[in-house]
C-alpha cells in the first residue's frame, strides 16, 4: 500500500457563516488535518492539498452556479487556505474547478507518478467534493480510505449518510484519524 493524504477545499470561503457553503466544523478540523499532514510527511507519504479556485471573470462555476454563491474566486482571500492550516514547501497543490479533484486535473497523473495506490481523503464538503472526489478515486482503482473525524459538511446527517454511502464501495473505507495515521506512517 502506497498512501497519499488528500486535503479538500479547507478554504475561507467554507467558513463564512453566511454563505450557504458555511460548514460549521471546518475549523475543528484544522488540527485534525495538521495532525495528519505531519505524520504523512514524517513517512514520505505525499501531501496533496486539493484547491478549488474559479476564474475572477466567474465564466467556469458551470451547474455549480445554479445552487452555489460565487465562491473561491482566484486571488482572493475566500479562496486562500483556512489559517492555521500548515501547508509546506514539499506539499503538492491540485487546482480544481468542479466537486472532483479528478476532473479536469492532472491529480491522476500525480497519483500516479508518486506511485501512490491509496488515497487517504479530508477536507469539506462531506457530500460534494469529498464524495465526488472519492467516487472518481474508487472509479480510478484506487484504493479509498475516508477520514470520518477529518471531514465535515453543513449538517451532521448529510455527513453520516454520505459516510455509508463512501462505506460501500470498498472494504474498509471509513477510518477515525488514529487509523488513518497508522496508514499513512506504515507502508
Amino acid at each position: 500500500m502506497k498512501p497519499a493524504l488528500l486535503i479538500i477545499d479547507m478554504q475561507n470561503d467554507g467558513i463564512k457563516p453566511d454563505s450557504r457553503l458555511y460548514t460549521p466544523g471546518a475549523k475543528a478540523l484544522v488540527p485534525v488535518i495538521n495532525k495528519l499532514a505531519s505524520a504523512a510527511r514524517s513517512s514520505g507519504t505525499p501531501v496533496i492539498w486539493i484547491i478549488q479556485e474559479h476564474r475572477r471573470q466567474l465564466i467556469d462555476f458551470g451547474r455549480e452556479a445554479d445552487i452555489s454563491p460565487i465562491h473561491c474566486i482566484e486571488g482572493t482571500t475566500g479562496a486562500d487556505l483556512i489559517e492555521g492550516l500548515e501547508y509546506l514547501d514539499g506539499d503538492y497543490t491540485v487546482i480544481k474547478r468542479r466537486y472532483s479533484g479528478f476532473y479536469n486535473t492532472d491529480l491522476e497523473v500525480l497519483l500516479r507518478c508518486l506511485g501512490v495506490d491509496t488515497v487517504v481523503v479530508t477536507g469539506i464538503i462531506t457530500d460534494g467534493c469529498v464524495l465526488m472526489t472519492a467516487m472518481d478515486a474508487h472509479a480510478r482503482d484506487f484504493y479509498l480510505r475516508v477520514v470520518s473525524d477529518g471531514c465535515a459538511t453543513t449538517d451532521d446527517e448529510a455527513h453520516q449518510a454520505v459516510l455509508r454511502i463512501m462505506a460501500r464501495t470498498q472494504p474498509n473505507v471509513i477510518v477515525d484519524s488514529e487509523q488513518a495515521i497508522y496508514i499513512l506512517q506504515h507502508h
